[in-house]
C-alpha cells in the first residue's frame, strides 16, 4: 500500500534550482503540477547546465501571495550556481530553512505520482499540521519543494520527498 511516512525534522541548506516557471491556479495544482513535472523531465532537463544531482528532480512551489488563486510552480534540477540560466529558463534559491520533511513510497514507477496518489500525502501533512497547531507552524502556504531521485526506483517502488519550512513555537 502507498502511503507517507510521518514527518522528520531536518535543516535544509539554501540551494539552487534552473527549470520551467509555470503558473498554476490551486484549483488544478494536484493534476497540473505532476503533467509539467512530467513534460519538464522527458523533453527540458538536459537543457540545464551542470545539473549537481543529474537523476534528481525537485518541483518548487511559490505562492507570492496567500490571497491569490495561484502558485508559480519549477519543475526543475539543482545546480551550483545561478550564472548560466538558458533562454526560457527561470533560477530559484530555496533558503536556508528548518524544514518538516515527509516520504511518500508507493509499489508504482515514479511516473505514476498522480492527483490520487499526492493527495494522500497532502492529507496526511494537513492532519498532522493541525495535530501539532501551536507547537510549530507548517509554511507551506508560502514555499514548499517535492524531490524525487529516479535512482531510488528499482522496478518495484518509488518514493517522493516533500519538504516545508516549519516556525517552531518555543512558548
Amino acid at each position: 500500500m502507498s502511503k507517507p511516512t510521518w514527518p522528520h525534522m531536518v535543516m535544509i541548506p539554501s540551494f539552487h534550482l534552473i527549470g520551467r516557471m509555470h503558473q498554476i491556479e490551486i484549483a488544478e495544482a494536484l493534476t497540473k503540477a505532476p503533467e509539467v513535472a512530467k513534460q519538464f523531465w522527458w523533453n527540458n532537463r538536459h537543457e540545464v547546465p551542470n545539473p549537481v544531482e543529474p537523476n534528481i528532480y525537485y518541483g518548487l512551489t511559490r505562492a507570492p501571495d496567500p490571497s491569490l488563486s495561484w502558485t508559480y510552480y519549477l519543475p526543475s534540477m539543482r545546480v551550483m550556481d545561478l550564472n548560466d540560466i538558458p533562454d526560457g529558463f527561470t533560477g530559484d534559491t530555496f533558503p536556508t530553512s528548518l524544514c518538516a520533511g515527509f516520504r511518500y513510497i508507493g509499489n508504482h514507477h515514479y511516473e505514476e505520482i498522480d492527483e490520487l496518489r499526492a493527495e494522500v500525502l497532502y492529507t496526511a501533512i494537513d492532519r498532522l499540521a493541525q495535530e501539532h497547531k501551536g507547537r510549530y507552524e507548517l509554511l507551506d502556504s508560502e514555499l514548499f519543494f517535492e524531490k524525487i531521485d529516479t535512482d531510488a526506483y528499482n522496478g518495484m517502488y518509488c518514493q517522493m520527498e516533500w519538504f516545508a519550512p516549519i516556525r517552531v513555537n518555543y512558548t
